[in-house]
């Protein structure tokens, strides 16, 4: 298995931002390609380097057009969404099947444990 390709985009604190990174790039089989302020160019950026990953920033828990478009259109991208200054996580993967949505509940309730 390659490494995973994430794009950071609107994260509107650049020491928030800062710090995603850092700790994305920490992480051996992480390889942060681009780190973008306008959604607008999401899209584009996803479908030219191959991104796996979005972690975006969000003002509230609402999935932007342009990432539920992309969703709607099959594509295989996750996003998770850093909700008010990443106090809070939304993760919005599409056609994840029964069996991954229970390896996410057990992931999941885990990390809520610690």
């Amino acid at each position: 298995m390659g490494n995973v390709r994430c794009l950071i985009a609107n994260i509107s604190q650049i020491v928030l931002a800062d710090i995603v990174q850092k700790l994305a790039e920490e992480i051996d089989d992480i390889e942060v390609i681009d780190r973008i302020s306008n959604i607008d160019d999401i899209e584009s950026i996803v479908k030219k380097k191959s991104i796996d990953v979005l972690i975006l920033g969000m003002k509230n828990n609402y999935l932007p057009k342009v990432c539920s478009d992309m969703l709607d259109k099959g594509s295989k991208l996750l996003v998770i969404g850093l909700v008010n200054d990443g106090r809070r996580l939304s993760v919005y993967i599409d056609n994840i099947g029964k069996n991954g949505l229970f390896k996410i509940i057990k992931i999941f309730s885990n990390l809520n444990k610690e």
